[in-house]
């Protein structure tokens, strides 16, 4: 009995096991396309790009240059369990100073969009818009894609 039970508790668990070591679906490279911030489009410049890794790294790079911030590494965590996911990038400088956008996030098809606030104090976001005197940032960028080699 305890084995059957046993081999139930683990087949009812391996799906979980899987989709907990999935990779959020923001990986990869992403040219921005555009933002808009308080309901006003910001200039972006051309060539920009956000890498997110597999471990949590957040990478900005222009024109194939990596943009470092002096001192500073960058991050983010996903939640994919709220509707919409959330999502965090952090800038984080030493001596302990960080830099934090509470947002959601979509992908749809090769397009990741991304809401947020830097506001201290802000609260995440529930809709993809950035209205007027709302604090809120939103970022629509286009997955790269690698050439078959």
């Amino acid at each position: 009995m305890n084995t059957v039970l046993l081999g139930l508790a683990v087949a009812v668990g391996a799906p979980a096991l899987k989709d907990k070591d999935k990779a959020p679906a923001i990986v990869g490279e992403w040219v921005v396309e555009s933002v808009a911030n308080n309901g006003a489009p910001a200039g972006v410049g051309g060539g920009l790009r956000y890498t997110f890794t597999a471990d949590g790294q957040w990478l900005i790079h222009r024109e194939g240059k990596e943009l470092p911030v002096a001192g500073a590494t960058r991050g983010y965590t996903v939640d994919p369990k709220p509707n919409p996911p959330a999502v965090d990038l952090v800038t984080s400088r030493a001596p302990g100073g960080e830099s934090r956008l509470l947002g959601i996030f979509k992908v749809e098809g090769d397009t990741l969009t991304i809401c947020g606030t830097r506001a201290k104090g802000g609260d995440r976001p529930t809709k993809f818009d950035a209205p007027e005197g709302s604090n809120l940032t939103v970022y629509v960028l286009k997955r790269v894609k690698k050439d078959k080699e």
